[in-house]
């Protein structure tokens, strides 16, 4: 988006609100809350806009800073003690909670629940790192967003995460990408509609294994494949 008036504002909140960050997470490296890259932050300032509909896996200082710019924001996390401080933080800072609301449920419960939603503008990705969890996150997730609707994921240098954009998510035509960088990347949606299809929709994919174990047969020489169907038909 082109920068606005209310586009600075929404930059100003990351400033704000990452010069003195809620304590969601004890167990952070400062002792506040995990969070990715400052840059992260502000593309998705630049995505959203006043009532945009915003979904994310997880919760911190980007559940703030939704609510400060006053999207449609839904968070999906299973700790309801991290609600508390978000919800304390959000008072104390005058941010508005009116768009804001939580489902404490572990995401791969939560998340197919969703079907049939209005579809989302942007789906921010940074829950439970445990594989698969980012998959489901993001089948589940990133299936509910609108044709040029754009996913965010946190922490892509991690394995569980960055495996499912090499083999997949970068491959397929289905999605763009945007930009990234070691930590964070963002993908913008060119279909719409679930997620799921079918093996022979997905070419980038190495051939079927039934292909692969043909392939190997023809390679076995005759000498030995003569004793060996005497061996099987005994």
């Amino acid at each position: 988006m082109d920068p606005t008036p209310t586009t600075e504002r929404r930059l100003a909140w990351v400033e704000r609100v990452l010069a003195a960050p809620p304590n969601v997470h004890a167990n952070a490296p400062d002792g506040t809350a995990w969070m990715t890259e400052e840059s992260c932050y502000r593309y998705m300032a630049r995505q959203v806009e006043e009532g945009s509909r915003t979904l994310e896996t997880g919760v911190g200082v980007s559940t703030v800073l939704f609510a400060a710019w006053e999207c449609d924001h839904l968070a999906v996390f299973p700790y309801a003690h991290e609600a508390t401080p978000v919800e304390n933080y959000c008072d104390e800072h005058g941010i508005s909670r009116r768009s804001l609301s939580f489902d404490l449920r572990p995401s791969e419960i939560a998340l197919p629940t969703l079907a049939g939603a209005t579809p989302f503008d942007l789906v921010f990705i940074d829950g439970c790192h445990g594989f698969p969890s980012p998959i489901i996150d993001w089948f589940y997730g990133a299936g509910l967003l609108r044709k040029g609707g754009v996913v965010v994921f946190d922490d892509i240098n991690l394995p569980q995460v960055g495996w499912l954009l090499r083999t997949f998510i970068e491959s397929d035509q289905r999605w763009e990408t945007v930009t990234r960088t070691s930590k964070w990347g963002a993908f913008r949606r060119l279909s719409e509609g679930p997620l799921g299809e079918e093996w022979f929709d997905q070419p980038f994919f190495p051939p079927a294994p039934t292909k692969v174990i043909r392939r190997t047969r023809d390679l076995v020489p005759l000498s030995i494949k003569r004793p060996l169907r005497r061996f099987v038909n005994t």
